[in-house]
Parts: structure tokens; C-alpha cells; sequence
């Protein structure tokens, strides 16, 4: 069964929900386990390539009042075959921005089949979720790759029921949204990005789901923006790690201007840092 990626906030430490059956415990991520000062860094799009590639998988997500993140494990050998082709086509467009209904159009299929192909895709990435709710770094990184743009993530590992998890972070997209939005609006939206729905937002909020889907609603005018995808592309964009592909020499192949693969950065320390032991 995929794992929910349904998330929580318990104070100021970073918290997921029980591991899957087989795990002893539930997980537990504190501060210090991401600490400024005791973590790699990673590039995001070599990790959303190990997700496709079934080289890791999902285990849980994470949110705290400044970072957010995935915790990453690795998959057994041969646990399913990669994601590629139409699907992945598909579920990278879909998490990169653009709408169900305008890739049905440019891809000559019907929307209930982009919606399924996008479903199945995060099903076999472990992940239980719409694509409109999936968490920010998966975006994140999803878009980093398909418009081949370098964006980085903290990097840290932690020991749990005998085996080592990766624990990948980027700041809260809606940090930057402080001074910006009203408290209420701020607080809402904040609850929207980490992937709750009207109904769970209201009674986190202990109010009705009218008074929310008002205050999304004029959080998203202020904004200017249509929607939660909308808005983290734009967060993302602030942030300098979405960058518009460039376009096409149209005097040499398509190819030649799209690589298949890109090497990775050598400044970039993946899949560990052997200098940073596990945290435990």
C-alpha cells in the first residue's frame, strides 16, 4: 500500500506519522537531525530521478514552522519496474504547474486519462495522494528535473528499525508569504501547501469550512494566483529554483537542445556524504 502523505506540525520539531508495518516505531525528526550546520546537500532532481528509477521510495513527510521535507528509503531490488514514458510525462507536467485539462489537450487525451496516469504514477512512487496535494519538495523536485535546473535540498540520515533513511528538506515555500498575507490567510494557506483539504483545515482552525474557502479565496487574490499548484510554482520562482527552460535552437535538432541525461553537478554530494555519519 503507498503511504499517505497526509503530514503533521507538533511544536517546533519535525514529526511523521507511524511508519508502515514492519517499522518498530514511529519516527520522530528533531531540529537537530537538519541541523544549518550538520547536513549535505543534495540535488533534487538526482532525487526525484531515484524515485522513478524505483531506486527509493517514499517512506513519510514532514513540516515544521521553517522546513518541510520527505523522508526517503531505499526500495527492495526489484520491487517494481521504473516510471517512464507517457506517465511520467505526465505526472512531471502535472507537478511542474501545468493543468490537467491543458496537458489533456496538448497530449490528444481525454482528462480522465491524464488524471489516472498521474494517480498511478504517484502510486508507484509510494505515494497516496492527488497530484494537487502532494507535498512541495515532490513539486519541487519534479520540477527541477524536468526543466533541468539545479536545485538543492538539505540532506541528512537517521537509523530506524535497522536501516538508514534519508531525510531531505527545503525551507517552507510560504515563508515567504510573512508580511505578505494577512495572519489568518497566512495561517490557511500555510495549511493548504502542507496538503489538508477545506474540511481538515477547519477544524485545525476550529471554524467553518465557508469562513476558510473566504479566506483561501482572498489569499489567492491578493496573490493572484488560481490555485495551490499555482502558488508554490510561484513561491518556487521567488525562490530562484524554477527557471523557464530556454528555448530551442531552432537551427539544431530538438535533442541537441534537450539532452536526455544531464551528468550531475560535481559540486553536489549524492547519494550520501560519507563525512556525515548517521544521526542517531
Amino acid at each position: 500500500m503507498p503511504y499517505s502523505m497526509q503530514s503533521r506540525e507538533i511544536s517546533d520539531a519535525y514529526f511523521s506519522p507511524e511508519l508502515p508495518a514492519g517499522q518498530p516505531r514511529a519516527l520522530e525528526i528533531t531540529a537537530a537531525m537538519v541541523d544549518e550546520q550538520a547536513r549535505s546537500e543534495v540535488d533534487l532532481s538526482l532525487t526525484w530521478r531515484e524515485l522513478v528509477q524505483r531506486c527509493s521510495t517514499v517512506v513519510s513527510t514532514f513540516f515544521s514552522a521553517t522546513r518541510c521535507g520527505v523522508v526517503l528509503a531505499e526500495a527492495a531490488p526489484q520491487a517494481a519496474p521504473p516510471l517512464g514514458g507517457r506517465r511520467l510525462e505526465i505526472i512531471e507536467s502535472v507537478l511542474s504547474g501545468m493543468s490537467q485539462n491543458r496537458l489533456a489537450i496538448e497530449l490528444a487525451l481525454a482528462p480522465s486519462t491524464v488524471a489516472l496516469n498521474a494517480r498511478l504514477a504517484l502510486e508507484g512512487l509510494g505515494v497516496s495522494s492527488r497530484p494537487s496535494r502532494v507535498h512541495p519538495l515532490l513539486m519541487l523536485s519534479a520540477t527541477a528535473a524536468r526543466n533541468r535546473s539545479l536545485v538543492t535540498g538539505s540532506l541528512s540520515f537517521i537509523q530506524n528499525g535497522g536501516r538508514e533513511l534519508r531525510i531531505v528538506g527545503i525551507p517552507r515555500p510560504d515563508r515567504r508569504l510573512v508580511g505578505v498575507l494577512p495572519a489568518a490567510e497566512l495561517a490557511v494557506v500555510g495549511c493548504l501547501l502542507e496538503g489538508c483539504c477545506y474540511t481538515e483545515i477547519a477544524q485545525r482552525r476550529r471554524t467553518s469550512e465557508r469562513t476558510i474557502a473566504n479566506q483561501i479565496a482572498g489569499a489567492f487574490r491578493r496573490l493572484r494566483v488560481s490555485g495551490r499548484s499555482e502558488l508554490l510554482q510561484r513561491l518556487f520562482a521567488l525562490e530562484g529554483a524554477v527557471r523557464p527552460v530556454p528555448p530551442a535552437n531552432p537551427r539544431q535538432p530538438s535533442s541537441a537542445a534537450r539532452p536526455a541525461t544531464l551528468p550531475p553537478p560535481s559540486t553536489v554530494r549524492y547519494p550520501r556524504a560519507l563525512h556525515f555519519p548517521p544521526l542517531r
